[in-house]
């Protein structure tokens, strides 16, 4: 709770119509999902403008707003107009930037001990275990949904409590200093840094300017503040020595501070053992999330949450949709959707997974473009080709003006896939499929998440015996 006196000092910002009987709960940028006593931020734009929305966040329970200067009197006279009475009124020239000054004061007051966790692949995934382990033994606050930009980390700083011990925050990033703008609000005391791989290129250009990026956390960080990475990037591990910081390395090689080995599927649990002695297992099908898995027991361990008293089974960590998860629709179809999003690397590591597991009927892959790779995007989609034309499955379909370049790849390369496809539309390719699939058939999703391949699930789902 941030009282509104302290706020308009932080802001330099008088606040209108003052109503001192409550604080800011948190902030919220979304009257749907606006809690009562939240500051409402109006972001201005284009497509849907935060003051038209001002009425129904006081309506829903605001407990005051943060608008444009130019704004104000016609925010102020719309309440009214609507029989409401203006409270708590912040008025100033760029809404999202007061935002971010008033996480970073709230930050400032509070005790809590704050992880960063960023990278390209896995980032999501990784913070979940985190959150999972450290909850076991102290009051843990994780980013929820995709709050991990520029609008999303105010926004979940907000929701720190005075008792909270630990807040996991997950930093996403397509641009160079958007990394370095939100470790300033965290202020981490430590950190995780999943695989980095070619990611975002429009806007980071190389994958020189990707790991530069990632690693603009390190300013932020004590050369003693635990940081964990993946084992095999020596690449990162000179930028890290160069930086004289402190890292801890996580992954299956001889060379690693935190070793998984033995990762076995079996009965809808992936189990794997950590230094030879502690096994662990969370749900799913997804071998490779072994490393994810690793990366926050090493930091759990470092923090407090010895592997001791981590439990070794995590049945109740609920892991978020599209990320290799696995339903049996009541057609019988199996499906994995991993359709959050996609990446070169993500992509050949769910090819990979893909690849062991075993089905009744045949194994179709269904993908689309991968998006923001720049200029060597023709080069990315063939090169995930070549990896699907050596996998052994049954079918590819795709759709994307991109993907046509993987499925040519797939054509010249690979006499073992029955039918490799290319499609105009993912109603297209639903049709396609409509005649392909039959009961006990394995499917995989992927595609970035633009790419809306969540549409194709939709239509399988529709398909009947």
């Amino acid at each position: 709770m941030l009282p509104y006196p302290d706020a308009s000092r932080a802001l330099a910002t008088p606040v209108e119509f003052p109503d001192e009987s409550c604080a800011i709960r948190s902030f919220s940028i979304d009257t749907r999902t606006l809690r009562k006593g939240e500051l409402f931020i109006a972001l201005p734009g284009e497509r849907s403008d935060g003051h038209d929305h001002v009425i129904a966040a006081f309506r829903r329970g605001a407990s005051g707003a943060l608008v444009q200067k130019k704004r104000q009197d016609g925010v102020v006279k719309a309440l009214r107009q609507e029989g409401l009475t203006p409270r708590n009124i912040f008025a100033v020239e760029d809404p999202a930037a007061a935002m971010a000054l008033l996480a970073r004061h709230y930050r400032d007051g509070l005790s809590v001990k704050t992880i960063v966790i960023t990278g390209s692949v896995g980032k999501t995934t990784t913070k979940e275990f985190l959150h999972f382990l450290l909850k076991q033994k102290y009051p843990t606050l994780a980013t929820e949904g995709n709050l991990n930009n520029h609008l999303g980390v105010p926004i979940m700083i907000s929701r720190i409590k005075p008792d909270h011990a630990f807040a996991v925050l997950e930093a996403g990033a397509s641009h160079a200093g958007e990394i370095d703008y939100l470790a300033s609000m965290i202020r981490p005391m430590s950190a995780i840094l999943t695989p980095i791989g070619p990611a975002h290129l429009q806007g980071f250009g190389t994958l020189e300017n990707v790991y530069r990026a990632k690693t603009e956390v390190l300013r932020y960080l004590s050369t003693d503040s635990p940081m964990v990475v993946p084992d095999h990037d020596e690449r990162l591990h000179q930028l890290l020595r160069d930086s004289g910081k402190r890292f801890i390395r996580a992954g299956s090689s001889a060379r690693a501070d935190y070793r998984f080995s033995d990762v076995r599927v079996r009965n809808g649990m992936v189990r794997f053992k950590v230094n030879e002695t502690s096994t662990f297992s969370f749900p799913g099908q997804a071998s490779f999330l072994a490393l994810n898995a690793t990366l926050a027991i090493a930091l759990a361990d470092q923090l407090g949450v010895s592997i001791a008293e981590m439990p070794p089974e995590w049945t109740d960590l609920e892991l978020v949709s599209g990320r290799f998860c696995e339903t049996v629709l009541p057609n019988g179809i199996r499906v994995i959707d991993d359709s959050y999003n996609a990446s070169p690397l993500a992509f050949a590591t769910a090819i990979e997974a893909f690849r062991k597991i075993t089905a009744n009927g045949k194994k179709i892959l269904v993908f689309a473009d991968m998006l923001e790779l720049g200029a060597d995007e023709v080069c990315y989609h063939r090169e995930i080709g070549e990896k699907i034309a050596l996998s052994g499955i049954d079918a590819a379909y795709a759709f994307g003006d991109r993907s046509r370049n993987s499925i040519d790849v797939i054509r010249e390369r690979s006499r073992e896939i029955l039918d490799a496809r290319h499609f105009s539309s993912a109603d297209d390719l639903v049709s396609a499929l409509g005649k392909l699939l039959r009961p006990g058939d394995l499917v995989l999703l992927k595609g970035s998440r633009g790419m809306r391949v969540e549409k194709v699930l939709a239509g399988i789902e529709r398909i009947g015996f």
